[in-house]
């Protein structure tokens, strides 16, 4: 009857492992779902449209938001990689996408998984508030800008795909830096 009782526990105790070791990470943002919704919306449409180049905009990429020299700037841009996360988020709520981009929804889930299972990040405190409050400025500019033009254009195709390719670029950036104890590297 003991080892009942003590097999019994046991397949207890490994069952509840096996949950929480699949239970999504909190508070740590996945490196493998950001390049996912890079591949995706690389894929979505087709290369950027010629017709389009015609009265193309230039914004700044605010490449200083992500600036990463010491660990006490980690907490920083991890809340600067989330925010960014919820204005692309936000402009893909926007009506009008192109109706012929592909997997639109299954990129607006990934972005939404990585904002939902990491709000706490900004509970989190930083070093330097003046830090952060510096680089969620450049943020919002950057965004307010896009969105700008994506009014501008009034959500037609080439608005879209200015988005779209700024959104890449921002991507693409975040995943091209060093960002060892930002971003989780592995995570199924």
């Amino acid at each position: 009857m003991a080892g009942l009782h003590a097999f019994t526990w046991l397949c207890t105790v490994i069952i509840c492992m096996a949950h929480v070791c699949s239970m999504p990470t909190n508070c740590r943002l996945q490196k493998r779902l950001i390049k996912e919704c890079h591949n995706i919306l690389e894929k979505m449409g087709d290369r950027f449209p010629l017709h389009c180049l015609e009265g193309s905009v230039l914004v700044p990429f605010p490449e200083t938001a992500f600036q990463f020299n010491t660990s006490q700037q980690a907490v920083a841009l991890e809340k600067t990689i989330y925010l960014t996360l919820t204005n692309i988020y936000s402009l893909f709520d926007e009506d009008g996408v192109p109706e012929q981009w592909k997997n639109v929804e299954l990129f607006q889930n990934i972005i939404d998984r990585q904002i939902e299972e990491n709000q706490c990040i900004m509970n989190k405190s930083q070093d330097s508030q003046e830090d952060f409050l510096r680089r969620e400025k450049a943020l919002k500019e950057y965004f307010d800008k896009i969105l700008t033009i994506l009014k501008e254009k009034n959500f037609q195709v080439c608005g879209w795909e200015f988005v779209r390719k700024e959104v890449l670029i921002t991507l693409q950036f975040i995943l091209n830096k060093d960002l060892e104890g930002v971003l989780i590297s592995s995570r199924g």
